[in-house]
Order: C-alpha cells, then structure tokens, then sequence
C-alpha cells in the first residue's frame, strides 16, 4: 500500500459520481455511499451494518490545559 492508495478518493458504489460520506461495513464487504444514497437506503442499511463509518470528519482536538505543578 502506498501514500497515493490512502488518499485516493473513495466514491459511491451506487451511482459513481459523488465522492463517498459513509463507509457502510456488512458481513460480505464494505459500501461506500454519497451523503444522498446513504440517506435514501439508511432504513435498509441499519438492519445490515455492523459499522457505519462517516468518512471525511473532522475529529475534536482536545485542548490540553497548561498547569505548572
């Protein structure tokens, strides 16, 4: 695996234009879906997934407190 594997964009399974908000992981595989197919399948997809990951998010830093002991 290279540097460019990692950060190639990942699109929609379902219509291949939109690049992917969700990785929706099941037993046979991974699918990753635009934020507007994940939204119309969600009903169908939470019955299937054991992981649904929202690709692309920006994580909390957590702000560390500086306290001279």
């Amino acid at each position: 695996m290279t540097s460019e594997d990692i950060n190639k964009p990942v699109y929609c399974d379902r219509c291949s234009v939109a690049r992917a908000a969700y990785l929706v992981k099941i037993l046979d595989g991974e699918l990753a879906f635009c934020n507007h197919h994940y939204l119309k399948h969600k009903e169908a997809l939470d019955k299937v997934a054991y992981e649904i990951v929202e690709l692309d998010r920006k994580e909390e830093t957590p702000q560390l407190i500086n306290e001279r002991i």
